[in-house]
């Protein structure tokens, strides 16, 4: 087993087992290896010659038992993420935050998903081919501002990436709606496909404890009066829907972790000249380092120019 000092250790293994079995005195003995009394002293005495840990014996922590328990809960049963758990809990305990989360399932061992849980189920296969206009679309949580609570949705096409958002103070079917109708107007070509996951503001599929509803979706009735085929991803397989993921990471990463926002309107703004940037100037390895829209103009040109010919 491999033993680590310390960085600012002034003696090895070899000298703490010569100080600890030397039978001259500890005056003696700090003369001959240069070193101070106290630390002689120490390794003389000590009963193993090896450094003790410096994490605390006591970790300092404002969760109770019953709240970690909870949390660790949320992790096993639902393998749940640090922010999904926060958002589920965020009225439950007083003071949460995800670091805070973090660390309880860093003590328990679980701030990392198990791997049975990562690789059960996860057939991870490429894309089947589609043309242009098949959306992925999503809802992604923004920072609350003067506490209220506002919530962005994305759209990005599969194909070209061009992207397109809108933001909204609440999630519910009649915004769900509304985004589509918005993402329809947006993008100037037809819309064959949408894939999205099972949230109420999108599908009647998630409805709490396995309520099931005739009713048509306002979402999906918009769908139908589109001819645009609906397509929502399995329970707890968030990746189907990974592309959109990434572009909120994206977002997340450049826009709501860089800045802090004085107002909806603020947070608004930054976000639309990001996408804007981003659809504009933005080089993606995928479309051969060209931006969304320069790849959008130079297919519409091919498509054109097949159809003249």
């Amino acid at each position: 087993m491999e033993v680590k000092l310390h960085k600012n250790a002034r003696t090895t293994l070899a000298i703490r087992s010569e100080i600890k079995n030397s039978k001259e005195s500890v005056y003696y003995l700090s003369k001959k290896f240069n070193l101070n009394w106290g630390t002689v002293k120490r390794w003389k005495d000590t009963d193993t010659i090896e450094d003790k840990s410096s994490r605390p014996h006591k970790l300092n922590t404002t969760l109770t038992t019953q709240q970690e328990e909870l949390i660790c809960f949320e992790r096993k049963q639902f393998k749940k993420t640090i922010e999904d758990i926060f958002f589920t809990l965020e009225g439950q305990i007083p003071g949460i935050y995800p670091m805070k989360i973090y660390r309880c399932l860093k003590r328990h061992g679980l701030n990392t998903l198990p791997s049975d849980f990562v690789h059960m189920e996860r057939r991870i296969k490429k894309f089947r081919r589609y043309g242009i206009g098949y959306l992925h679309i999503d809802l992604l949580y923004a920072p609350k501002i003067n506490k209220e609570r506002s919530y962005i949705y994305t759209a990005i096409d599969r194909v070209c990436k061009v992207a397109y958002v809108m933001l909204d103070k609440s999630k519910t079917k009649e915004t769900g709606s509304k985004f589509l109708s918005e993402v329809i107007k947006f993008y100037l070509y037809k819309i064959n496909y949408i894939l999205t996951d099972n949230g109420t503001e999108f599908s009647y599929k998630a409805l709490p404890h396995g309520k099931k509803t005739q009713k048509l979706h306002p979402f999906d009735k918009i769908c139908q009066d589109n001819k645009i085929q609906h397509r929502t991803i399995k329970f707890k397989h968030p990746w189907t829907n990974g592309m959109v993921e990434n572009f909120n990471k994206r977002i997340k990463r450049n826009l709501l972790t860089k800045y802090k926002f004085s107002s909806i309107f603020d947070l608004n703004g930054k976000l639309l000249e990001f996408v804007d940037d981003y659809n504009q100037n933005k080089r993606l390895k995928n479309l051969g380092y060209k931006t969304p829209t320069r790849y959008l103009k130079d297919k519409k040109n091919i498509i054109t120019q097949r159809i003249v010919i």
